[in-house]
């Protein structure tokens, strides 16, 4: 099992992406949108195409969720965490 310190010794640049992009990017293969809210809020309502991982689970199912680590992740909350 990987581990979130694992992780963290291969940082990746990060940067803010606009809503549009997002909607205009949901189509391309490398793209993965993570939805990082608990199971319940995620059922309420999400973007559609949305993969849900709530923060909870990251370090334990990451690597079974995410094994290719060359598509391009965007993940999303509903508000601060």
């Amino acid at each position: 099992m990987t581990g979130l310190a694992e992780l963290e010794q291969e940082p990746s640049p990060m940067t803010v992406i606009t809503r549009e992009e997002i909607l205009a990017r949901l189509q391309e293969p490398a793209f993965v949108l993570v939805n990082v809210m608990p199971k319940e809020t995620f059922q309420d309502g999400h973007i559609p195409r949305s993969i849900n991982l709530p923060l909870s689970d990251i370090e334990t199912k990451a690597r079974q969720v995410f094994p290719d680590l060359g598509r391009e992740l965007v993940v999303y909350c509903g508000g601060p965490t």
